[in-house]
């Protein structure tokens, strides 16, 4: 159980931060 705990917050961010980084390299090959 704790390691779920654990892991759930950091695949969030993950996710979060892929979605920006992809958000980033699309606005900049638009531009």
């Amino acid at each position: 159980a704790a390691a779920l705990i654990v892991t759930l917050p950091v695949l969030l961010l993950t996710v979060i931060a892929q979605r920006q980084i992809i958000a980033g390299l699309t606005a900049g090959a638009v531009k």
